[in-house]
């Protein structure tokens, strides 16, 4: 798995048991107190540690991580200053799915560059599809 180190915030390689930077033992962590650190991570002010833990929660699929990728992606939206962080919310909102993300994206979907409204098409159909599957279960 890919971390990004809860101490330090360093983006750390796939299978590392050891933070480079400042030893940080990954084993120690549970996946409850990861995912908040990864949702804290989201608002770091290095731009790479922000991208990676959104990157990560897309991976991860962390549902309740949606109202605050929803929260960034408007910050980045009213400073349009990181267009690859938006991208990557895009697809981690993709990825996870949720009704708020799927009004979100759909409502605002013109306020995005061109390359962000693909992602969007795509992260709008995979929600359409994730409901579908879950109405089914029911």
């Amino acid at each position: 798995m890919r971390y990004v180190c809860p101490e330090c915030f360093k983006v750390v390689g796939v299978g590392e048991k050891f933070c480079s930077n400042c030893g940080y033992n990954f084993e120690n962590i549970s996946d409850e107190d990861y995912a908040e650190k990864l949702i804290k991570a989201l608002r770091h002010p290095d731009y790479n540690v922000a991208y990676m833990a959104a990157k990560i929660i897309g991976e991860l699929k962390i549902k309740r991580a949606e109202k605050a990728l929803i929260e960034q992606l408007c910050k980045n939206l009213f400073n349009k200053k990181a267009p690859y962080l938006e991208q990557v919310i895009v697809l981690a909102l993709g990825e996870i799915g949720g009704e708020e993300a799927y009004k979100f994206l759909s409502e605002n979907w013109n306020e995005f560059s061109v390359i962000t409204k693909n992602i969007i098409a795509n992260s709008l159909e995979k929600l359409k599809v994730g409901w579908e599957e879950r109405r089914k279960c029911v």
